[in-house]
């Protein structure tokens, strides 16, 4: 063998004796995990620490009220305010009138049975349906449900 072949013989020797030598060493345990319990004896409850008194129910309603609030900008895109929403209850079904600048602008009739209805206003301020979706208004039967 020549002498280059000895030396990196030797030198992966090395390594491998090092790496053996380096598993060997066994971590030590960290400082801060206390020893197990002893079985046979009985644990002692730990005291919590103080936790602050519940807050009076008319703060309560007020955060959660405001934590669900959406919040609207004070202005769109183009500069118009954002619309109005007036939402009421006409024999079981729900009206939502979209009003921008005191102008309707949309309705939308969520009946209590059967799809949505949604309505714009033109220009002149007449009704008209929404073109996506349709000429014909679907027909809707319940076919089986559940629980009723």
């Amino acid at each position: 063998m020549d002498r280059k072949s000895t030396q990196v013989l030797v030198l992966i020797g090395a390594l491998l004796a090092g790496s053996a030598f380096a598993h060997a060493v066994p971590p030590a345990p960290p400082a801060s995990i206390p020893p197990p319990p002893d079985l046979d004896q009985p644990v002692q409850p730990q005291a919590l620490p103080p936790q602050p008194p519940p807050p009076a129910p008319a703060q309560a309603a007020s955060a959660l009220h405001e934590s669900l609030a959406p919040t609207l900008p004070p202005h769109d895109a183009m500069g118009q305010p954002p619309p109005t929403v007036s939402v009421r209850k006409v024999k079981g079904n729900v009206v939502e009138e979209y009003r921008a600048g005191g102008n309707l602008v949309m309705i939308r009739i969520i009946p209590k049975h059967g799809p949505v209805q949604t309505f714009y206003a033109n220009p002149q301020g007449r009704l008209q349906r929404n073109e996506h979706e349709g000429p014909v208004q679907p027909v809707f039967y319940t076919l089986y449900q559940w629980g009723h």
